[in-house]
């Protein structure tokens, strides 16, 4: 039996919040959580995880909690040949696939992202394959309260199911995952359609290195499905690259990474080309979180520093555009935040974002993360569109 935890305290500035001129905000957040890992011979460990969130200013979804069970499962592993296992999990547990850019820990607010899930992974080698369903935790505000949906047939939690995969290629350079997702919600809105959602993603994605300083990172997703009464047919595609410096003291890394993601391209035909991240981590365009991969168009060249073993700098500059001038802008997980309204312009903006991350010793750490977002035309035209300024230190204490 082992113990451990984390204490997450965090200050954070907004000048600004969502565009709003003189909503100006400051609070102090912070995460509790303790686990306790229960290792039982060979084939079976229980494991269980406490957390806390709270916010000085108000009561926020995946912010404040008083308490609850972030994780509660227990695994029984099958024995397999000796370079082989497959291991069954069952119940309250985190979920995260590849890299993220459908199913993420939600690691930016206090409270993580957790599925009521049955989950079976087989690795063998290099191989790893997993198959899953489960229905996402909805935290609540008081103590214990956190209902778990798994086999409740009532529960209106969105729902996760599918396969993934993880494997290399003889030959070829670098690693491969081929992933199929479905998603069920009994109430989506996006764009000029609402209803309930049924959705299946088929993604695959190749990442590794070329050569001592060429990192690359591809993955391309098609969605099908429908929402009430419209059909589905969205995709996404991501490319991401990062070179080496390798004979500077500082360790620079450039990097660009491109990224498209669709929006719904004519009203009222019975399609939608809605994009939807499902469960991606709403820090995913810096913690900030205003926007999130929907209906977009984006550029960020970036660049990595490391002065010294224990300090990494990184700064970015993301340049967003809507995909469609017919659909709007959505804020995470996957709201609409600003309806297109017949507006033509696509800009939405940029967004200068910048990190530091300093590791004092194994328990504990210190994070500084600064984001400045310059709003575009499309902001302009369809509301209140004042420059937002976020500012967030992060101490952070495992144990």
């Amino acid at each position: 039996m082992s113990f451990g935890g984390q204490i997450r305290p965090r200050f954070e500035h907004y000048s600004n919040r969502l565009w709003q001129g003189n909503v100006d905000q400051d609070f102090y957040s912070q995460r509790i959580a303790l686990h306790t890992d229960l290792v039982l011979g060979k084939y079976v460990r229980v494991f269980g995880e406490l957390y806390h969130g709270y916010t000085s200013h108000e009561k926020e979804f995946a912010e404040y909690d008083e308490v609850g069970f972030h994780q509660a499962f227990i695994d029984f592993k099958i024995p397999l040949q000796e370079s082989s296992s497959l291991v069954f999990r069952l119940g309250r547990q985190e979920m995260a696939f590849g890299a993220a850019r459908l199913v993420g820990f939600r690691e930016g607010p206090n409270i993580r992202r957790t599925f009521d899930a049955t989950r079976a992974t087989y690795k063998v080698g290099k191989t790893n394959i997993q198959a899953f369903y489960g229905k996402e935790v909805r935290p609540l505000f008081e103590a214990f309260d956190n209902k778990f949906t798994l086999f409740d047939g009532d529960a209106t939690n969105p729902q996760l199911w599918g396969l993934y995969s993880k494997f290399k290629i003889k030959n070829f350079t670098g690693l491969n995952e081929l992933y199929y997702f479905g998603f069920q919600s009994d109430q989506s809105r996006f764009n000029d359609v609402s209803g309930e959602e049924t959705r299946h993603s088929i993604g695959l994605r190749r990442f590794g290195k070329l050569g001592k300083r060429w990192n690359y990172n591809t993955e391309l997703i098609y969605q099908f499905g429908e929402i009430g009464n419209s059909d589905i047919s969205a995709f996404n595609i991501e490319m991401d690259w990062h070179y080496e410096l390798i004979n500077t003291i500082w360790r620079i890394n450039p990097g660009l990474k491109l990224e498209y993601t669709s929006g719904d391209k004519h009203l009222g035909d019975g399609k939608v080309n809605t994009f939807n991240p499902m469960f991606v981590n709403p820090a995913y365009y810096s913690l900030a979180a205003t926007i999130t991969p929907v209906n977009m168009i984006s550029v960020h060249p970036s660049v990595s520093v490391q002065p010294t073993e224990k300090l990494n700098l990184y700064a970015e500059w993301g340049f967003f555009w809507r995909a469609s001038k017919n659909d709007g802008l959505y804020s995470p997980p996957r709201f609409v935040a600003r309806p297109a309204n017949g507006i033509t312009d696509k800009s939405l903006g940029n967004q200068l974002g910048f990190k530091a991350e300093y590791e004092f010793n194994r328990h504990l750490s210190l994070e500084l993360d600064i984001s400045y977002f310059i709003a575009g035309d499309f902001l302009k035209e369809s509301g209140e569109s004042e420059n937002i300024f976020h500012f967030a230190p992060t101490l952070s204490y495992k144990f």
